[in-house]
């Protein structure tokens, strides 16, 4: 809790002198004085920062120790997920959802340079088809198919379908045989299986280059295009019908979890550390006018935001009483100082 101001005895030279220096700021701070105001503050602050360089005002070992406090140290409250959730619970209920269509937010223009850019980038394709064809469930899954597609051709084949009764007395076979020799039955679904994975790895490594082959450039833009062509006349309604409001909120749960582990990682500390070193290796030495000019940040802006937001926040205080005591906390010390009594005195 704040501390109340302590009442001081002030002289009376000295309270007078405080009422009217309280007086004279509220007048100052009331929304019609304040833009001219405001815009001679602004120009003579611009004018200072443009003397003034960003290592001289703050070293980056200050920024870096800030942005791991709040970044991976500070821990967040319980309060973020419950709030994601019925934030997501809010986008998904408004109506716009059902009214703008993919192609408003992705033109086709844009789709085509995303498009063009990812289809650059050879090696990161040939890398995820390397992985995906390495994989032990993709390898485990051709198998089986392998193994069906075998054993499916060799109960209902071209040759049996041609044949009256033939499909039939092949099942009456098989059966009898199962029956008559169970274990041999088992012997060769086990024999078919092994050479299936036997030559499995290098059927896969030949359907690696076979895709790295045909999956050319083209190809794909042309299949992308025609994708995207069936999709950009849907409302984000429609695609996000698959996902509720729950998913999206368990899914933020799960990532939430994910970066509260990620972010006590030293990796994440020194991406910190890092980002932070890049930025002042580039802006250390550049003035805070130049810096504010480079971020797009202009005086019209500036401007523009603080009139924005502090007429209305300082009428509400004054509105509720606190703008005057919060004037004259700031003030009373230096009329109850030595060095004020001492000049009032002389």
């Amino acid at each position: 809790m704040a501390k109340k101001l302590t009442a001081v005895k002030l002289s009376s030279k000295a309270q007078a002198l405080l009422d009217a220096q309280v007086a004279w700021w509220l007048e100052r701070l009331d929304a019609k004085a304040l833009k001219p105001w405001v815009e001679a503050e602004v120009d003579a602050l611009l004018a200072d920062a443009a003397r003034l360089k960003l290592e001289e005002v703050v070293s980056r070992a200050d920024v870096q120790a800030v942005a791991r406090q709040y970044a991976a140290e500070l821990e967040p409250s319980g309060a973020i997920p419950e709030l994601v959730g019925e934030i997501a619970q809010a986008l998904q209920a408004h109506p716009a959802q059902k009214k703008t269509r993919l192609g408003e937010l992705m033109p086709d223009k844009q789709f085509r340079e995303w498009l063009d850019k990812i289809l650059e980038l050879h090696a990161a394709r040939d890398a995820l088809i390397h992985a995906a064809l390495s994989n032990p469930v993709v390898a485990a899954v051709a198998g089986d198919l392998l193994y069906r597609g075998i054993s499916g051709y060799l109960g209902d084949s071209a040759l049996t379908k041609s044949i009256p009764g033939a499909s039939s007395m092949l099942k009456f076979g098989k059966s009898m045989l199962a029956k008559a020799t169970p274990k041999l039955d088992a012997a060769i679904e086990t024999t078919l299986r092994k050479y299936i994975q036997q030559s499995l790895d290098a059927t896969l490594r030949e359907s690696e280059q076979s895709l790295k082959t045909l999956l050319t450039d083209q190809l794909l833009r042309d299949s992308a295009l025609e994708i995207w062509a069936s999709l950009k006349g849907m409302t984000v309604a429609e695609v996000r019908s698959t996902v509720s409001a729950g998913d999206v909120e368990e899914l933020f749960v799960i990532g939430y979890e994910h970066w509260r582990s990620v972010r006590k990682t030293p990796y994440y500390g020194a991406m910190i550390d890092a980002g932070v070193a890049g930025f002042f290796d580039k802006y250390g030495k550049t003035a805070l006018t130049d810096l504010l000019e480079e971020m797009g940040v202009s005086r019209e802006i500036i401007l523009k935001d603080v009139l924005r937001f502090a007429p209305p926040a300082l009428a509400v205080l004054n509105k509720k009483k606190l703008l005057e005591p919060m004037i004259r906390r700031l003030l009373q010390p230096f009329f109850a100082s030595e060095m004020a009594s001492k000049l009032l005195a002389d």
